[in-house]
């Protein structure tokens, strides 16, 4: 009979390694990780690219020159393209993002060669039609207005412009001006500029079988010299305690969003700057849930986030309350955090938030595709084979005296920078 009184005993955490895919590289700079696992006949394939809003020239460029490519090319019509994908019971997507571009396909595996052929044909061969990108930039604009009526868009928006300034890729946003702007002739430029093999990294992941030989055949085609991407550097103006109010005619409710720049994982901290996230807002039974959920019933929800890009780390704070608790939610927050300065984490607490953290990261690699996002996070941020394998253990030892450290060190409620949005 099934004891439903008592938790399950916690197993300690055994030393592990996470499966690592191969690696195949061109001369030219053009690389390939493969990684051939799973029960199911089925695989992802990416190709990425440096070409995200870090390097486009000026706003939307990156964005409309990445959904254009599968709009048509040279031999086939969008709606060709939609209906080969459909023949191959695949799933497409295009990804643009502040770093990289990414064209992703999800098919079973003995698809995987026309579905590459696809994709090469789209990276190669764009169409980049007037009509297609007047469409597209006519979704943009519904899209831009109805997020004008959103507030959790209006304090996000505003948070990322207030702590990266204008002038930063992360802080530009794509409005009806920046939009209307967007030339096809900018586009075209773009794409010889940012989609060259030479820059591009190839991600294969699923139950396969001589995957190796046929990318690797795949790559001798694809071994051409380009560009070489340079290196490119902007300046944001790190606010400290600044407090903006957006007021939203007609909303009944405020999104508060609250944040400032924090070291990277890079940093040494980072395991006890993890375990404060999640003992402070990052899990459905941290101090935040139970203090503006639980005991004050401002919100069915809010939790704290790490976002930690290539070129940027941050820690922010979001929520959607009523727009008369909105003052009393920040003064909330605020307390929590100097609660966390002050007191140490409980032995009981810190036990919970560790076995939570490690149980989750172990139930998260349930599939070939899991351990890939893993693997690319470590790829292009540079951390190393072993990241996952040492944060874990690493966690494991960290005490309550290291948070509050880092409590006081980088999560100081002067320092923090408030947007509320709506009433």
């Amino acid at each position: 009979m099934l004891d439903r009184m008592n938790p399950p005993s916690f197993v300690d955490l055994e030393p592990f390694t996470l499966i690592k895919p191969e690696t195949l590289r061109a001369s030219s700079g053009l690389t390939a990780f493969i990684l051939e696992q799973g029960r199911q006949e089925v695989c992802r394939l990416e190709i990425t690219f440096p070409a995200g809003k870090w390097y486009e020239p000026y706003t939307g460029i990156s964005y409309f020159t990445s959904k254009l490519l599968a709009e048509g090319t040279k031999q086939n019509s969008s709606g060709k393209i939609q209906q080969l994908i459909a023949q191959y019971g695949s799933f497409f997507e295009v990804s643009p993002g502040n770093d990289q571009v990414t064209l992703s396909v999800f098919c079973l595996s003995r698809y995987i060669k026309p579905m590459m052929d696809l994709l090469e044909e789209m990276i190669e061969q764009p169409l980049f039609d007037a009509d297609e990108l007047e469409k597209l930039k006519s979704q943009a604009r519904q899209n831009y207005a109805l997020n004008l009526n959103k507030t959790s868009y209006l304090a996000g928006r505003s948070f990322s412009q207030l702590l990266f300034g204008d002038q930063h890729p992360y802080g530009k946003v794509l409005d009806e001006k920046a939009i209307e702007q967007v030339s096809l002739d900018d586009i075209k430029k773009y794409h010889q500029h940012a989609f060259h093999w030479n820059q591009a990294s190839v991600f294969v992941s699923g139950k396969g079988e001589d995957w190796e030989v046929f990318v690797e055949d795949w790559m001798k085609r694809k071994n051409i010299l380009g560009p070489l991407k340079g290196s490119l550097t902007y300046v944001s103006p790190r606010p400290v305690g600044q407090v903006l109010k957006i007021d939203k005619e007609g909303s009944v409710q405020s999104s508060v969003k609250a944040g400032f720049f924090i070291p990277s994982r890079k940093d040494s901290s980072f395991p006890a700057m993890y375990l404060y996230n999640e003992i402070f807002g990052g899990y459905f039974g941290s101090r935040l849930m139970q203090n503006i959920r639980e005991d004050k019933g401002y919100t069915y929800g809010i939790h704290s986030s790490m976002v930690q890009d290539i070129h940027t780390s941050y820690w922010s704070v979001q929520t959607d309350v009523n727009g008369d608790n909105a003052a009393a939610t920040v003064h909330e927050i605020k307390f929590e955090m100097e609660r966390m300065q002050q007191e140490l984490v409980s032995e009981d607490e810190l036990k919970v938030v560790k076995n939570y953290i490690i149980g989750s990261f172990i139930s998260s690699l349930d599939t070939p595709f899991s351990f890939m996002d893993r693997f690319k996070a470590t790829y292009f941020n540079e951390l190393g084979d072993q990241y996952y394998e040492e944060l874990m253990r690493k966690l494991l030892v960290v005490t309550s005296q290291q948070i509050q450290e880092v409590a006081k060190s980088y999560f100081d409620p002067q320092q923090l920078n408030v947007i509320v949005a709506g009433k």
